[in-house]
């Protein structure tokens, strides 16, 4: 699969998170979707939005896909990361595969490693 051929839900999902439109990052997530980031299980639109009002937004973290595949069930992408977090150890660049599980065009499932 090619950067190009990213469904819809997910294309809207990186355009939000670096627009940044924090209403409809969350609006790309079913009512009872789960996030996995950093060892920690989100469950829900309210959850997410705290997730990502404070790891995401409140970092002024920006989303470049890289690579993508599909796996199974899931579509991989891989994005490099930019913002305002602290980079101390981190990779430069730094590449996180976000692994998503889309249902009905909405974001079921994101797991961040």
């Amino acid at each position: 699969m090619e950067i190009d051929q990213i469904p819809a839900a997910i294309s809207k999902f990186i355009d939000a998170a670096n627009k940044p439109d924090p209403e409809a990052f969350v609006n790309c997530f079913s009512e009872d979707a789960v996030v996995l980031d950093e060892g920690k299980k989100r469950i829900g639109q309210k959850a997410i939005k705290k997730w990502s009002d404070q790891y995401h937004f409140g970092a002024n973290v920006t989303l470049e896909p890289k690579a993508v595949k599909e796996n199974k069930d899931e579509v991989v992408v891989t994005c490099k990361l930019d913002g305002t977090y602290d980079k101390t150890g981190l990779p430069d660049p730094l590449l996180l595969e976000y692994h998503f599980s889309i249902v009905d065009d909405k974001i079921v499932s994101l797991s961040i490693f």
